[in-house]
């Protein structure tokens, strides 16, 4: 027979067991919601500096400098403005983009493998930067969490606000000079999206994410309404050897590769594990991911 003494221990016992049941479960949903969120941020970023490249060659813009550093601000500010409109969580989901970047160059460090100096685009740890000054810049007195955080000198800081009134200018212009709103139904362009299989490890589930998010739908919907087009675009999710995405202007095709998907994934895990155990560590939002989806 148990004792009273025995059935309070016991019942704290199985009352301790659930309660460890219900903590793990919660921390693995909160593990997956930064997960998403992080991966989802990375997509949209990838597609839209896809998109940037090929609004540059179908619309012929001007482009002075490298066309990669162009399609990486056309994409952060086209970020920072669908947040605003969507009152999605825009420094978390731009800082995930960021630190993605950073954590690609400290994975190349720690490979000991030679950077590709000679690139068509910038080193990984000049885009972190890049995209850090940019959001810093568009709003500076209420950001400085970011300088903390990223460790962006003073003497680069002081010019953020600069580099993002120009980014934002030229985004301006862009809207100003190719509006597609006067566009005529017989010769506007479509966008179409493909999605293979994908048959990768966690594939099912980055699958259910990247649908149920509607992103690609909306970039796609938004490049064919928005801009006059000259020719059909394709943007193809489908299985490749390499994590990567491009942009073809023989084929007028965006390939996004599944495998970049599984990359993202891994970086969102990297990306926690180091902020975990780092006591400098910290958010753009001075507070810890929140792991809200974005949509």
């Amino acid at each position: 027979m148990m004792t009273r003494t025995r059935k309070i221990t016991a019942r704290l016992a199985l009352g301790f067991a659930l309660l460890t049941v219900a903590m793990v479960q919660h921390a693995y949903a909160a593990d997956e919601n930064s997960e998403r969120q992080f991966v989802l941020a990375n997509v949209e970023f990838a597609l839209l500096h896809e998109i940037a490249h090929v609004l540059i060659w179908e619309l012929k813009l001007p482009v002075f400098g490298r066309e990669e550093d162009a399609a990486d601000n056309i994409a952060t500010i086209a970020l920072m403005m669908t947040y605003q409109q969507t009152g999605a969580p825009m420094l978390d989901s731009l800082q995930a983009v960021a630190d993605g970047w950073k954590l690609e160059w400290q994975l190349v460090a720690d490979d000991e493998i030679e950077h590709a100096y000679w690139d068509l685009h910038t080193l990984e740890i000049q885009r972190y930067y890049n995209i850090s000054c940019l959001v810093y810049g568009a709003d500076p007195a209420n950001r400085t969490q970011i300088l903390e955080v990223t460790g962006l000198p003073t003497e680069r800081a002081e010019f953020c606000q600069e580099e993002y009134n120009t980014a934002q200018q030229a985004m301006q212009w862009l809207f100003n000079q190719h509006s597609g709103t006067q566009k005529s139904s017989e010769n506007s362009s479509r966008v179409h999206l493909v999605y293979d299989a994908n048959p990768t490890l966690d594939g099912k589930k980055l699958d259910s994410w990247l649908r149920s998010s509607q992103i690609p739908e909306r970039l796609a919907q938004m490049l064919d309404t928005r801009f006059d087009l000259p020719r059909d675009i394709t943007i193809s999710f489908a299985r490749c050897k390499d994590p990567n995405a491009s942009w073809d202007s023989n084929t007028s095709t965006i390939t996004f590769c599944y495998s970049l998907m599984n990359r993202f994934l891994y970086l969102a895990r990297e990306v926690a594990s180091a902020r975990a155990t780092s006591v400098d560590g910290g958010s753009w939002n001075d507070a810890a991911y929140t792991g809200e989806p974005r949509r």
